[in-house]
């Protein structure tokens, strides 16, 4: 799958229990930076803390998400 700069995924970042939903800011070799849109309540204090931008490896990115 091509990931796309400003589309919205559905994901895994890295160190979070659940997937999110989340655009991609910026590629990297391995990984990209989302900004997450929405999560699970349960991982809510780590997407606060990171200020709502995790890194997601490119094999834990399952789908394009629809957006309302």
């Amino acid at each position: 799958m091509e990931i796309e700069i400003g589309k919205t995924y559905i994901c895994k970042p890295v160190g979070l229990t659940s997937e999110v939903a989340g655009f991609v800011e910026h590629t990297y070799t391995n990984t990209v930076l989302i900004s997450v849109l929405e999560c699970e309540r349960s991982d809510r204090p780590k997407v606060i803390e990171a200020q709502n931008r995790l890194l997601v490896r490119y094999e834990d990115i399952r789908t394009v998400a629809v957006v309302a």
